[in-house]
């Protein structure tokens, strides 16, 4: 891989994790006992818009960062975290580490 095709590639990971509401969904995700439908999901964020919602859920499943399901015979859909977006967590942990350690 070239500089330049490494710097693209590192941009471009560093503008979806970033991401104020990728991150949440990514946290609040892996906290979760299995699939979370849309609703449980919009419910634990508590602020987020339905637009903004399915904005971001859309570009974590382009990004393979989570599952989207479809319940078969019904309208509703779950997510659950993917592979990749278990590789994000350590950057979870430290941010949330670095905001605890910034607030004492």
């Amino acid at each position: 891989m070239t500089m330049a095709e490494h710097a693209r590639c590192s941009g471009e990971a560093l503008k979806l994790v970033a991401d104020y509401w990728v991150l949440r969904i990514v946290e609040e995700l892996s906290l979760a006992d299995g699939a979370l439908r849309f609703s449980e999901l919009q419910r634990r964020l508590g602020g987020a818009s339905p637009a903004t919602l399915s904005n971001r859920l859309r570009r974590l499943e382009q990004q393979a960062l989570i599952e989207r399901t479809g319940c078969p015979g019904k309208l509703s859909v779950s997510y659950t975290l993917g592979e990749r977006g278990r590789r994000i967590l350590p950057v979870i942990g430290a941010i949330n580490e670095f905001a605890v350690a910034g607030a004492s």
